[in-house]
């Protein structure tokens, strides 16, 4: 499927090359929820801005030869509906229907996502204003970075240092559910409550709807600010 459409595998995700700069960018993710045989499949799209995420292995001392995206986003918050979408795979069906509706979502919404964040103002104007869905992305990181490729460097230190202060003190719930649907998210701090056996954590999460999610909440996010991050702050300075 994503071959028909110009797309390569590489490492976890697709890619298909926009211009020089820019890589469109498909990812796939599998589960299995109470139905035996079912197997529901939802698609990510994102771009990996060469230059924004050359600046990101550099800055965080992460190794290049992994492949980073720098947005990526569920795509059933581009359809009308705005909301997670996933499909039903059936093991041993016909899921024809299934395969070229999941193209026809790629082409029609996937394909104009690309163009819109392949331009620098649109992919700035995402982070800046923290549109929701994004997904998996590290915006405290990724954020001062394209401040810096827009010239405007002093701006991506005061959102560092506006950074780092957040992170020294406890996330309220309604930070940790900025962007997420209240009514679909458990919040779980690691070192409060009872702590959970693998098979209640594992009820927990079959309690959750579908499209929803887990947001947990390590030691190191209670009010101390990750000394990764420390550094990055000291070699962004340092450009």
């Amino acid at each position: 499927m994503c071959k028909a459409i110009g797309f390569k595998k590489k490492q976890y995700c697709f890619t298909k090359p926009i211009d020089d700069n820019v890589m469109a960018v498909l990812s796939f993710g599998m589960v299995t929820h109470q139905l035996q045989e079912h197997i529901y499949i939802n698609v990510s799209v994102g771009v990996s801005n060469r230059e924004v995420e050359a600046l990101y292995a550099n800055l965080t001392q992460t190794d290049n030869r992994i492949f980073t995206t720098t947005t990526q986003l569920q795509i059933g918050y581009l359809t009308p509906e705005d909301s997670y979408k996933e499909w039903d795979f059936i093991e041993g069906a016909d899921n024809t229907t299934v395969f070229e509706d999941i193209l026809e979502h790629i082409q029609s919404y996937g394909f104009a996502y690309f163009e819109k964040m392949k331009d620098f103002d649109n992919l700035f104007k995402a982070f800046e204003v923290r549109s929701p869905g994004l997904l998996n992305i590290s915006r405290d990181k990724r954020l001062p970075i394209l401040y810096y490729i827009r010239g405007e460097k002093e701006k991506g230190i005061e959102f560092i240092n506006e950074a780092i202060e957040r992170m020294s003190r406890r996330p309220t719930d309604e930070e940790l559910l900025a962007g997420r649907d209240p009514q679909s998210t458990i919040i779980l701090r690691a070192g409060e409550g009872p702590k959970l056996t693998g098979d209640e954590m594992e009820k927990m999460l079959k309690s959750l709807p579908s499209g929803g999610s887990l947001q947990i909440v390590g030691a190191g996010c209670n009010g101390e600010v990750d000394p990764e991050y420390l550094k990055f702050a000291e070699r962004y300075k340092a450009l």
